[in-house]
């Protein structure tokens, strides 16, 4: 089972085909933006007029709502991405980004960023609603000024709620994946009371989903060490064998 929202699940889902497994995409969220055409527009032009030093980027989500509406120059000295997935997404508009923290986590951004004297400059930091403090925190503590805008939160999909609850009825899933907090808190929203089996693996991709998992009473038993759908993915081939030694199903 793929929890992620629609436009993103596609990645996950043709790493798991490659690797012999079959997808199952249920997009239990979806984006709501929270700045409407202005906002964006009032915010791009504070980028493109250089009111910024550094533009730290924690999701492709955040990336796609602010530059998708057309060229726009990086006038920022310096652009973080929490990992590869959102780099990516960067780079598709020609943008460059520094180089990426050993982590793709909050915290490991934070120490990135401080690699390099922050001290006195002015950071964007464009991301979901309800995202954690720390990164911000981490990074006033260094000295740097620090706006954070809230483009968009992540919702339930109420069109998966159906399909979500039949599915676990039906069992027969050997793996549940999830990929971020908002994942876990809206399949628990749609899902209700309903719970994958205790067959089911219950896998995501870093700690911080795993926490949110275990305070929703889902254990998980894979934990990507390397916080990206190609780690997600790794450490499912390990725990599972490759195929055929895993038993391919028929």
């Amino acid at each position: 089972m793929v929890t992620r929202a629609a436009p993103q699940s596609e990645a996950l889902c043709e790493l798991l085909v490659a690797d012999g497994a079959v997808p199952l995409p249920v997009p239990v969220m979806r984006v709501q933006p929270l700045l409407g055409d202005r906002g964006l527009a009032g915010l791009r032009g504070r980028i493109a007029a250089g009111e910024f030093d550094d533009l730290v980027f924690t999701s492709a989500n955040a990336v796609e709502l602010l530059l998708s509406l057309g060229p726009l120059a990086q006038a920022a000295s310096r652009v973080y991405a929490i990992g590869p997935g959102t780099a990516a997404a960067v780079r598709q508009f020609g943008w460059s980004v520094e180089p990426l923290p050993a982590g793709f986590i909050a915290e490991s951004l934070a120490s990135r960023i401080g690699e390099r004297a922050v001290a006195g400059r002015r950071v964007l930091l464009p991301r979901a609603g309800g995202a954690r403090d720390v990164l911000p925190r981490q990074l006033q503590a260094q000295g740097a000024q620090v706006e954070v805008v809230e483009l968009y939160q992540m919702v339930p999909d109420q069109a998966s709620q159906a399909p979500l609850r039949a599915l676990i009825r039906a069992g027969g899933v050997d793996c549940a994946t999830f990929t971020s907090g908002s994942s876990v808190r809206c399949f628990v929203e749609l899902a209700g009371a309903l719970r994958p089996a205790s067959s089911c693996t219950i896998a995501c991709i870093g700690p911080i989903t795993a926490a949110a998992l275990r305070r929703q009473g889902m254990h998980p038993q894979v934990v990507a060490r390397t916080h990206s759908m190609e780690g997600l993915v790794s450490a499912l081939r390990s725990w599972f064998g490759g195929l055929p030694e895993n038993g391919e199903r028929t």
